[in-house]
């Protein structure tokens, strides 16, 4: 087979050309220092002699998990050479993390299947000066990346001192320096480093060097073999020894759900509430990172194996606790652990009246924060310190509120909305309670959680979110579902942001208003901040399938589809029966015009949703853009035998027509749409599946009353 490495251009094997062409060459050349990673899968080649279909799967699903990756990083893919990749990085570090998260990434999904198809690949990183020409790039900085390459192992990144040299002490992982590489074509010796990866075996730094010493063939052939021999026994030794982690951060922290110590299971309440109310508050602390609740919730009940925890969800700490009941009294004991060392930092023990349980948290957060050796700001003291309320009974309603509001089921919300009222009735200045009613309502009215009217929901969230603020300004929460209302229903674009951007500052952490605002910067076609938000969403609450959709989400704004599926499907490796995520995948293979793959997806999200209408529509919508026109006229039929009898928005039927082609129905009905000021609407001008309108004038000035600007369309109907 013919080799992979890029060919580099030197003045040998240039052909001479005309001053003027040479001139005009010139102004096409771009002389850049940049950081270059080379990829190479292991065995492929071998793999396509012996399976080409198989190949080709391994092939593809290879790329659609390196791909996003490198995105997410800053990398520009130059080429692909068969199946290796080129790609520039802004900077060393960059490509660094881009090439750990890549190895990372594929080691956890070759486990998740036993090793079955396991795509390892090898990578070579080097920074040098480089030429862009005629879409190509040149130089040494691409030929030493390419060299470096296959001194990696399987699963390894190789890199080059250059690179070593401007990433020392800004990753978490270590360095070793295996010796000086002899590269083909280079001039002069390359000292070769390579990562420490956290997943891999432990073994001696000398056993590194030595097989690369005897790769290199420098060291005569008897000696070499006698020393490898060594290496090998040596590495065997270790192979049973625990693996060598680097440490992780500190101040990355998980409070893992408090154990219900009473014998009754109805006490849960509280000690879930305990939970929560905990992560709340450490969420205000600038420089806590603290692992939301969705992440977390997932332990209750199991055995605990705290580096498996901490390895799971990045956190260097861990706060463990249990609650006990009597009355209105409440034993609360705490253990913050260390996860490298598995050592407790601080233990704490609390027998107190329930009154006195905002004042057991912020005892509780600020001795984590010594612990940590975090430095708390003067408004972080002032917000720690905060009481809801001195009414023990007030507190116990809220925590059910917030208990029931957790589950985040129609049913479940309708009852913690029953709870936050009956705690405001015994405490009418208790923030935290009207903040808990305007969450509730603000899903009842946007995301249709309950059975109540929609404009009555939507109203309530607008009230108690407006009273919490007025009693308690510092009630992130309240700003956030303010926010929410503003963004969906009202159309107030800059009163969302301000909302937002407050709910923020007054909590850091605070995942759900990140993942929130991320959203709305979609919405506003300002793609790269909502990646930002969103991705910081993700680190806050690492295991929560809706963030990792919403990733998906903003790849399939941005056009960039073969992204958008890789992330979906990463999802559903979260959960298998996750709705949103096939919906998803429906969506994008519409765009990318494979209705095959987009009816399969559609109707498994409808299944596992329990017909919902917007994931029927959209399949309808599908079905007519596909030329199946008797399978979406059923699915209008549908929806409108549903409409008899309930509510079903006009936007449904919209979009219906406009798979089908009839614009002029289909404005009709999104005008109604817009009447009703449904919040669906929005997505009007940010989702693809609606670019058939976006060159239509009459949507256009639809989407002006809303205060949004539709995008130009595409000029093709094909996938990326």
């Amino acid at each position: 087979m013919k080799s992979k490495r890029p060919h580099i251009s030197t003045p040998k094997n240039r052909t001479r050309r005309s001053p003027s062409r040479a001139a005009a060459a010139r102004f096409t050349e771009q002389r850049k220092l940049a950081a270059i990673m080379f990829t190479d899968m292991v065995g492929y080649s071998a793999l396509t002699q012996k399976d080409e279909s198989l190949a080709l799967r391994v092939l593809e699903q290879h790329r659609s998990i390196v791909r996003p990756l490198l995105t997410k990083h800053g990398g520009h893919e130059i080429k692909t050479i068969g199946d290796a990749f080129l790609v520039e990085f802004p900077s060393a570090l960059a490509a660094t993390t881009c090439a750990i998260e890549i190895q990372k990434t594929l080691f956890e999904h070759a486990e998740s299947r036993s090793g079955e198809n396991a795509v390892r690949l090898r990578i070579g990183l080097h920074v040098g000066d480089i030429i862009h020409k005629e879409g190509d790039v040149f130089g040494d900085g691409v030929n030493i990346a390419a060299r470096i390459e296959p001194l990696a192992e399987p699963g390894g990144i190789c890199l080059s001192e250059d690179v070593a040299r401007q990433i020392q002490n800004k990753v978490d992982y270590a360095l070793i320096r295996l010796g000086k590489g002899e590269l083909k074509n280079i001039n002069l010796p390359v000292d070769i480093y390579r990562v420490i990866r956290p997943w891999e075996k432990r073994r001696f730094g000398f056993v590194d060097r030595l097989i690369f010493a005897v790769a290199r063939k420098k060291i005569q052939h008897l000696m070499a073999t006698l020393l490898f021999a060594v290496a090998v026994v040596i590495a065997v030794l270790w192979q049973t020894m625990p693996v060598s982690h680097v440490p992780l951060p500190t101040n990355r922290v998980a409070v893992l759900p408090f154990v219900n110590i009473n014998t009754d299971s109805k006490d849960e309440y509280f000690s879930d509430g305990m939970t929560e109310e905990l992560i709340s508050s450490l969420s205000k602390i600038r420089d806590l990172n603290v692992i939301a609740r969705t992440s977390v919730a997932k332990y209750k009940g199991g055995k605990l194996d705290i580096a498996e925890i901490g390895n799971a969800l990045g956190v260097g700490s861990i706060l463990e606790g249990s609650v006990r009941t009597a009355g209105d009294e409440a034993r609360i004991s705490v253990n913050l652990v260390d996860v490298t060392s598995q050592k407790t930092i601080f233990s704490r023990e609390y027998t107190r009246p329930i009154k006195d349980v905002f004042a057991i948290q912020t005892d509780i957060a600020q001795s984590i924060t010594s612990a940590l050796s975090v430095q708390l700001l003067s408004g972080e003291i002032e917000s720690l310190a905060k009481k809801g309320t001195e009414n023990s009974e007030a507190y116990r309603l809220y925590l059910l509120g917030r208990f029931h509001l957790s589950k985040r089921t129609g049913e479940e919300v309708i009852k913690a909305i029953g709870f936050f009222t009956q705690a405001v009735q015994r405490d009418q200045s208790f923030a935290l309670a009207y903040a808990g009613l305007a969450e509730c309502y603000t899903l009842a009215g946007n995301a249709g959680y309950g059975s109540l009217p929609r404009d009555e929901a939507i109203a309530n969230a607008k009230r108690f979110a407006s009273q919490a603020i007025a009693l308690d300004e510092s009630q992130a929460e309240a700003h956030a579902s303010l926010a929410y209302v503003k963004f969906r229903i009202d159309w107030d674009w800059a009163g969302a942001e301000r909302e937002f951007q407050r709910a923020l500052q007054l909590k850091p952490g605070y995942a759900r208003a990140h993942e929130w605002y991320a959203l709305y910067l979609s919405i506003m076609g300002r793609f790269d901040e909502a990646m930002k938000e969103m991705l910081r969403a993700q680190e806050l609450d690492p295991l929560s399938t809706s963030v990792s959709t919403g990733i998906g989400r903003i790849y399939h704004f941005e056009y960039k589809l073969e992204e958008a599926i890789a992330q979906f499907k990463k999802t559903l490796e979260l959960d298998p029966d996750y709705a949103e995520a096939y919906f998803g995948l429906g969506m994008t293979y519409t765009v990318a015009g494979r209705y095959d793959e987009a009816a399969t997806d559609y109707k498994k999200a409808i299944q596992l949703s329990g017909n919902r209408l917007v994931m029927m529509s959209m399949l309808g919508f599908m079905e007519g853009l596909a030329g199946h026109t008797q399978a979406a006229e059923k699915i209008i039929q549908d929806l409108r035998r549903l409409s008899a009898t309930s509510h079903v928005s006009p936007y449904y039927f919209g979009i219906l027509e406009m798979g089908r082609g009839r614009m002029d129905e289909a404005y009709q009905y999104l005008e109604k749409a817009y009447e009703e000021r449904d919040g669906i609407m929005i997505f009007l001008a940010a989702d693809p599946i609606a670019e058939r309108s976006w060159g239509d004038p009459r949507f256009g000035k639809l989407a002006k009353k809303m205060g949004l600007e539709l995008r130009p369309p595409r000029k093709t109907q094909r996938s990326n």
